[in-house]
């Protein structure tokens, strides 16, 4: 959190029914209401949110806003389960082309001669723009792009497919393109650092780029995969010193052995900020049955700790998925990975080589070697909130018992550090591939993929508080970025879009 003064303010408000006053103080943004009507309380949270805004602004600077991927922001930025409701659409702006990246925000970037917090994010035709929080195109840079035989996007081409990363320390973005280079650019104008960027793959169209870079202690991560499942391709973690520009990477499975063993979960690698430990999923191995459906461990240099493969169930049953990492008091760090198959798998992060703690089956994979159009797969990332300390997941389809259903989950740890579900809502549609949830200061938050909507839910009941209706004409599949009291999600029409209260 970037220091602000704190501050009391008093405002008066003028209203039919008589003069009230509020007194305001941002520590804590706490508020303390004398006199108020309740026709105005909404009014009033607005108004304390704006403060809350003002005096608290922070960088959202990696996918999931952390290294660990919980996808959580602990700090009280002003919306709220009291307030959510009140979202309205300020802005959205046309980017050219499909984001299939979540955007991320760094504060007070010099641009021009003032200081803009500047969202940045990239497209599949391979253009990369850092946009104001306003609306407005700052500047914008191409990454390259390449066509692949996989018609996932349009024209089959890709570009800028994984989230970038700002670090404040280097005054840098690091972001992957679409040509296999690795890039290290100013924010404030977009040039590329001397020296990069890094080549990282020397062929694209079969090994490309789905997940999000990730920083730590100096060291660049990224990984690789495969459009369509379509060979010759080997994945790989690959790790590139941001000082030297050294590169290193650790293959999922043999290089000189069958194809395949991708990296396709959203948010790349997760790392362990205690120990610099990195935790990735992977799949799909070329093998009869497919092998390498696993989580593993690595050291921070990308030495193989610990594995499980936790059994095929399905056809094409890799993990789709990043590892989320967490503690909840009185358990030992855990973490969570979604796999096809419908099931999420709770681990404890020190034992994975002994299997999962817990497999809970909480939808119905399809099998994508039957189903040319796997309209259920099981794909995505959890979120985990330390204040309410509940595992949240988006789910696809439900269980035939109805003991699960499609919509938003939430799952508590009980005594003996198992989950079990908090609440689940149905609200959404049953969709192939929803986003990644987020959550912040008691609203979780996810797309709901091809039906096209955001929905916000209280994250202790489960309520629904909010939906974006028909804001937006495309589908959503970007994991929602809620910080400095906005909300920004990207689209398959083309455009970065914002929400706000004011």
């Amino acid at each position: 959190m970037r220091d602000r003064p704190r501050s009391v303010a008093t405002i008066n408000v003028f209203t039919p029914a008589g003069a009230y006053f509020v007194a305001l103080t941002t520590k804590g943004h706490r508020a303390v209401m004398t006199r108020l009507h309740p026709r105005f309380r909404t009014l009033i949270a607005v108004v304390v949110a704006t403060l809350a805004i003002a005096s608290c602004r922070t960088d959202w600077s990696t996918w999931g806003n952390g290294v660990d991927r919980k996808g959580s922001n602990p700090i009280n930025q002003g919306i709220s389960p009291a307030n959510v409701g009140s979202l309205h659409h300020q802005w959205s702006v046309d980017l050219g082309g499909f984001i299939n990246d979540a955007p991320v925000l760094a504060v007070d970037i010099p641009i021009n001669g003032a200081k803009r917090d500047v969202l940045y994010v990239g497209t599949e035709l391979g253009e990369f723009y850092a946009v104001s929080t306003t609306g407005q195109i700052l500047w914008q840079r191409n990454l390259g792009s390449h066509v692949a035989n996989c018609p996932d996007t349009p024209g089959n081409t890709y570009g800028v497919q994984g989230s970038a990363t700002f670090d404040r320390a280097t005054n840098r973005v690091y972001v992957m393109g679409g040509a296999g280079k690795l890039y290290a650019l100013n924010p404030s104008t977009g040039a590329v650092a001397s020296g990069w960027p890094v080549t990282v793959i020397d062929d694209p169209v079969h090994n490309s780029t789905y997940g999000a870079t990730n920083l730590f202690n100096g060291h660049l991560y990224a990984v690789t995969a495969s459009h369509c499942d379509q060979g010759p391709y080997h994945g790989s973690i690959i790790r590139v010193d941001i000082a030297t520009r050294a590169v290193s990477r650790y293959f999922v499975g043999d290089p000189n052995g069958p194809d395949g063993g991708g990296i396709w979960g959203w948010g790349g690698v997760s790392i362990d900020p205690a120990d610099g430990n990195v935790y990735a999923a992977t799949g799909n191995i070329f093998t009869n049955p497919e092998s390498g459906d696993s989580v593993i461990r690595l050291t921070e240099s990308l030495q193989l700790v610990a594995e499980n493969a936790p059994g095929v169930h399905i056809g094409d049953d890799d993990f789709g998925s990043t590892p989320t990492l967490f503690q909840k008091p009185g358990c030992p760090p855990q973490m969570v990975a979604l796999q096809k198959n419908g099931s999420v798998y709770l681990y404890d992060r020190n034992n994975i080589a002994n299997g999962p703690r817990q497999r809970l089956v909480v939808a119905v994979g399809s099998d994508a070697a039957h189903t040319p159009v796997p309209v259920d797969e099981f794909i995505g990332v959890a979120a985990y909130s330390p204040e309410t300390e509940l595992v949240y997941v988006a789910n696809t389809t439900g269980t035939p018992d109805n003991a699960f259903v499609h919509g938003m989950l939430a799952l508590k740890l009980d005594a003996n550090c198992k989950l079990a579900l908090a609440w689940q809502t149905t609200a959404g549609a049953s969709t192939f591939i929803p986003s990644a949830p987020s959550v912040n200061n008691g609203v979780v938050y996810y797309a709901d993929g091809a039906a096209r909507h955001l929905h916000a839910f209280d994250a202790t009941t489960g309520r629904e508080l909010w939906t974006s209706g028909t804001e937006v004409s495309a589908p959503m599949f970007t994991q929602p970025v809620v910080v400095n009291g906005q909300l920004f999600e990207g689209a398959y029409d083309n455009h970065l879009h914002a929400w706000g209260l004011n």
